[in-house]
């Protein structure tokens, strides 16, 4: 089996970044992750301080390249395994997250993880809830960072990118360029702070390839439930490029017009929030896979 170690990072997703790994559809791979913060951060302190290398934030393993992949193509990413190590970090700062205008100086928390738990302090420890906040293609345009979500998928911080998830992400340059990192060992729902329980990880991955599904965003295919995923500039647009993506893949599916599907999706698909952080806000939307019985999966 191949692997790809953590010192083979990007910081932006971007279609010039020649590839560290090439891999077949249907191969195993093992990518090896740094934390968000590249490693920089060893001891719990109040400041962030002048030694912090605010450019290394976010970084990436890979890219790697799928053989065959196309733009026009979706690429799957199986999610196999996840490994942590046995501690993670906090941070939060000034302007981070929807109260960023309260958080009056930086503060800095390393947080161990105790087999199945994450010890937040010695009186509140949390289940262990291992997930990929970074996962993405390179876009066909200029480069995207690694701390952005989009299209081609990047800091979704989406909770349900976890093991035994089929992720799947849009095309958009030859060989697809994938690259993934930003593990936390868990995160709630728009990880208001700016910050999960940040972490190294290795992370066990199948690779396979779709052609003609012809899916706009990233979606995600976990136990009995498909997802769509969209970002946007306000959690309006994101709402409704989420929404408008499954209306018209239940109205596919089902055979319905477009204001049925419409009807449904108020019935029986749920709209949550992955994450407020970003510089785009991601949201998905939550749908039951026995309405899309016609999906090529």
């Amino acid at each position: 089996m191949k692997r790809v170690t953590r010192d083979h990072v990007i910081y932006a997703m971007d279609k010039a970044n020649p590839p560290v790994a090439v891999v077949q559809p249907g191969e195993r791979l093992l990518v090896e992750t740094e934390d968000c913060f590249s490693g920089q951060i060893k001891e719990a302190t109040k400041s962030l301080g002048v030694w912090f290398d605010y450019s290394r934030i976010n970084p990436a393993t890979g890219p790697i390249e799928v053989v065959g992949a196309n733009p026009g193509d979706v690429l799957e990413v199986v999610i196999e395994e996840i490994v942590l190590p046995r501690q993670g970090v906090m941070a939060t700062y000034p302007g981070w997250g929807p109260l960023g205008s309260d958080v009056r100086e930086s503060m800095v928390k390393i947080v161990p993880i105790e087999g199945a738990r994450v010890l937040f302090s010695s009186d509140i420890s949390l289940p262990v809830r291992p997930m990929i906040g970074v996962i993405g293609t390179a876009p066909s345009g200029k480069a995207v960072p690694c701390g952005s979500p989009g299209p081609h998928g990047g800091n979704l911080d989406t909770k349900e990118i976890t093991c035994g998830t089929r992720v799947f992400l849009p095309v958009f340059v030859p060989e697809a360029l994938l690259a993934l990192g930003d593990v936390h060992a868990t995160m709630a729902d728009g990880e208001v702070c700016g910050t999960a329980v940040e972490c190294r990880a290795e992370v066990l991955i199948r690779v396979e390839l779709h052609f003609g599904l012809h899916w706009k965003t990233p979606h995600l295919i976990r136990e009995e439930h498909h997802y769509v995923l969209a970002s946007g500039a306000t959690l309006e647009e994101a709402i409704q490029l989420a929404t408008r993506e499954t209306v018209e893949m239940l109205a596919y599916a089902q055979g319905l017009s477009w204001n049925e599907a419409y009807m449904l999706a108020s019935l029986a698909c749920d709209l949550q929030i992955s994450q407020v952080v970003n510089p785009l806000k991601t949201v998905r939307v939550k749908i039951p896979s026995a309405l899309l019985p016609h999906t090529p999966l």
